[in-house]
């Protein structure tokens, strides 16, 4: 008897979930994404008590990004997100070099829809930078952790696939008790399949 009415009563609920399930939010910019990022970026560093900023050097980056939206309502959305970049970034003054290998970051970020094929986002997290010192014949290299946040616009292309435009930058606090302090600026664009 006991399992009949607990059927009755599952039974009966399947009409109010599958409203609640209408009910929810339509927006084209949630669900679990995948995308292709290529960039431009200059890491920078800066020294206390100095307020010139001197580039490290400029160069491509490219990598890929995985994330997941919620629609929070039609028009607003929170993630998460990690993505991995690879840079070619060096400078050398004679045999001594120091390169960037390498960022990841993770991170939450929120969209806001400003139509039916476009979005506004920003992004905040924590990045790892890892930097490789050559000198002669022996190499070394070591990572280092900060904060990193961006501003992109994203476009949506057809039902599943997007573009974007973001603009990152991120601080890593000072170099080993260095008194100079180290910096990523960039600018990525990308394309993206939404599931």
């Amino acid at each position: 008897m006991k399992k009949l009415l607990v059927a009755a009563a599952a039974f009966s609920c399947l009409p109010g979930v599958a409203a609640a399930q209408d009910e929810a939010p339509e927006n084209p910019f949630a669900g679990a994404r995948v995308e292709l990022r290529l960039g431009y970026e200059t890491p920078t560093v800066t020294s206390d008590g100095d307020d010139d900023i001197y580039k490290i050097g400029s160069a491509v980056s490219y990598g890929g990004e995985i994330g997941y939206d919620v629609a929070v309502s039609s028009k607003v959305t929170l993630g998460a997100y990690a993505n991995y970049e690879f840079s070619s970034v060096e400078f050398c003054d004679g045999t001594d070099c120091i390169g960037e290998k390498g960022n990841l970051s993770v991170g939450g970020r929120v969209g806001v829809a400003v139509g039916p094929k476009a979005a506004l986002y920003g992004k905040l997290g924590y990045a790892s930078i890892t930097l490789e010192a050559s000198s002669g014949g022996a190499s070394d290299s070591d990572s280092l952790g900060g904060v990193q946040g961006g501003l992109g616009v994203e476009f949506a292309l057809t039902k599943n696939t997007y573009v974007s435009l973001e603009g990152a930058y991120a601080d890593f606090g000072e170099l080993y008790d260095t008194g100079v302090n180290l910096q990523r600026r960039q600018v990525a664009a990308g394309f993206g399949f939404r599931f």
